[in-house]
């Protein structure tokens, strides 16, 4: 091979084209159609995988049906943008004087604001913090013979996230995920830091998934922090924009050698109000396994994920 084809074949594979600047915009979407064509030959209706259902999603997600919107909102590798708004309510327990008598109370802010790495929008690049405020969360005093009430900011979670998506149906995701420390009343007052990874398979019947992740403390005050996550998906979508099924999340404690393990079930509803797709969530948990002294016996959730145009990315396509 001359080297002139040579480098007319590389520039084909890696999306490279030298035009002039008056040019570039057509040709640069024309080369990102090749590649996005060479790794995406089907087009699977279970997920976003064309240049123009991406654009649909960045610029208006109201234009996608219930059902559209239900898939995206649970597909971990979805370019949809949103706002998540989630309020939990645990009821807790154990041997410790009053315990079965505590409740608390948590709200959580998180947007998501994927930006695509493929103009058919199968490789996603997350940033996505978390911002939790405690309205009502009872801690055993120093003495452990009664609780305080504190009310307070939590610390800030965030995950640093690239997910791929396949025709398959096939999703991976790997990155990493921490913990930003307030140093308020309810802060851990750690630097948190740890690997996170995701397989799951996506179809027009539903999703499941694992996810895997965990942290140790990095730098900080306070005791060793080493800590796992499982959280499992396994949701059947229901037509109409409805999704039900389960979605724990296991922990285990590897410094006090402490599981929480809750059975889940949960059901979410996508509802438009005006122009605004919004999914509606409610989930309860019961709590199998949990520290004996004081743990969380039940919880209750609501979650309202409003969707909106990707301005992040539309500011840069």
């Amino acid at each position: 091979m001359t080297h002139t084809k040579w480098l007319s074949t590389l520039m084909v594979l890696t999306g490279v084209v030298l035009l002039p600047s008056s040019s570039y915009g057509q040709s640069h979407e024309n080369s990102q159609d090749r590649v996005a064509s060479a790794f995406n030959a089907i087009d699977n209706p279970a997920q976003i995988d064309t240049i123009s259902e991406l654009d649909t999603a960045s610029d208006g997600p109201n234009d996608l049906s219930a059902d559209e919107l239900a898939k995206q909102l649970n597909n971990p590798n979805s370019p949809l943008a949103s706002l998540t708004l989630q309020n939990t309510t645990t009821f807790y327990s154990g041997t410790l004087p009053g315990a079965d008598k505590q409740v608390g109370n948590t709200f959580l802010f998180q947007p998501v604001f994927p930006f695509p790495l493929t103009a058919d929008g199968t490789r996603n690049f997350y940033i996505r913090p978390g911002f939790a405020f405690a309205t009502n969360q009872p801690v055993p005093n120093a003495t452990a013979t009664g609780f305080t009430q504190e009310i307070s900011l939590g610390d800030i979670g965030f995950d640093v996230a690239v997910g791929q998506s396949f025709d398959s149906g096939l999703i991976m995701v790997g990155g990493i995920q921490g913990t930003i420390p307030t140093f308020t009343t309810l802060s851990g007052e750690q630097f948190r830091l740890g690997p996170e990874a995701l397989i799951a398979y996506l179809n027009d019947e539903g999703v499941v998934a694992a996810f895997p992740q965990h942290q140790w403390n990095v730098i900080g005050n306070g005791p060793a922090y080493s800590t796992s996550t499982l959280e499992l998906f396994a949701l059947k979508f229901l037509g109409n924009g409805w999704t039900a099924g389960t979605n724990p999340k296991i922990n285990y404690d590897w410094e006090a050698d402490q599981w929480t393990i809750p059975v889940n079930a949960t059901v979410r509803k996508v509802v438009k109000f005006g122009n605004t797709p919004v999914q509606l969530a409610a989930s309860f948990d019961y709590y199998v396994e949990k520290n004996d002294n004081f743990g969380p016996d039940f919880g209750i959730t609501f979650k309202i994920t409003p969707t909106v145009p990707n301005f992040i990315y539309n500011a840069f396509k």
